[in-house]
């Protein structure tokens, strides 16, 4: 059996050794430790600018998309009473409603990636964590994808044929209108007020005269027999006058009835743009007096 002391000397010699290794080891474990974390971080970080675009980019595209559904809202709400029929404002309407549910859910999506991007800068890179954190967000931004986006995407795309078809529907519209105006047009009742006077220009039977200046108001006559009793009486009824007085215009109907051996200027009607005179049936005792808006 060796002597005590060197039997202490050889525990103090294997203390000093285990110690040693135990630093070793620690040393290499700490190296390694930072070692795994600057990798991650490395790597998440060489990521992250390409997910923040990738996302920035779809938000773009995802606004460009409602721009172009929300257009396509206006051309349906601005086709009401402008076609001949509803069947391209329905197709239209029913194309649009195909998009919404599709725009929420993309719009949820976007709204998940900006959570992830936040979540991501945040990560946790202490060397603790041995970098675990940095790689599973690194995986989370390298597998980012926008399948709902896509979606809304082939929705809004799926508008342009019934948006070409409604264009379309609204062109064959205006055209009947235009016809139709110019048929109008071509048929209403036209009055050529041919000069201002008196007498001898209404018994020259042109066409009225406009006797504005004996009367002190704004006045046109006619003889019954020379297109008086032509003359349209109706409320409502739109007509044109050229020569004098040119322009488009309402009547009111007759606002009054006057006898022209006994009335006198004061008598006449007052408040319209114009008066036509004529009496009827040729008789001076039953002188009419209608009532003329202008229109333009």
């Amino acid at each position: 059996m060796p002597p005590a002391s060197k039997l202490r000397r050889r525990r103090r010699l294997t203390s000093l050794v285990g110690a040693a290794v135990v630093v070793l080891l620690g040393g290499a474990l700490s190296i390694a430790t930072v070692t795994m974390t600057a990798d991650a971080s490395a790597q998440l970080d060489a990521l992250l600018p390409d997910a923040t675009d990738a996302v920035a980019d779809a938000r773009a595209n995802f606004d460009e998309l409602r721009d172009t559904r929300d257009a396509a809202q206006v051309a349906l709400d601005d086709s009401a009473g402008s076609v001949l029929d509803e069947a391209a404002r329905d197709a239209l309407a029913a194309a649009l409603d195909e998009t919404s549910l599709p725009e929420a859910d993309a719009r949820a999506e976007l709204e998940a990636a900006d959570e992830l991007l936040d979540r991501v800068r945040t990560a946790d890179r202490s060397v603790i964590a041995l970098g675990e954190p940095l790689r599973e967000a690194a995986t989370a931004i390298g597998g980012l994808e926008f399948d709902d986006l896509e979606r809304f995407s082939e929705r809004v795309a799926a508008l342009d044929e019934p948006l070409a078809a409604l264009a379309v529907a609204v062109d064959a519209w205006n055209a009947a209108w235009k016809a139709e105006q110019e048929r109008i047009l071509r048929e209403r009742y036209t009055n050529h007020v041919w000069t201002s006077g008196w007498i001898p220009e209404l018994d020259a039977c042109r066409g009225s005269v406009d006797l504005s200046a004996q009367y002190g108001i704004g006045a046109i006559a006619e003889h019954w027999s020379c297109g008086g009793k032509d003359f349209p009486d109706d409320p409502g009824t739109i007509i044109t006058l050229t020569g004098v007085h040119a322009g488009t215009y309402r009547v009111e109907g007759i606002v009054k009835m006057l006898n022209q051996s006994t009335a006198t200027v004061a008598d006449l009607p007052h408040g319209y743009d114009l008066i036509y005179q004529t009496c009827q049936n040729g008789q001076s005792s039953t002188m009419s007096l209608t009532g003329l808006t202008r229109l333009d």
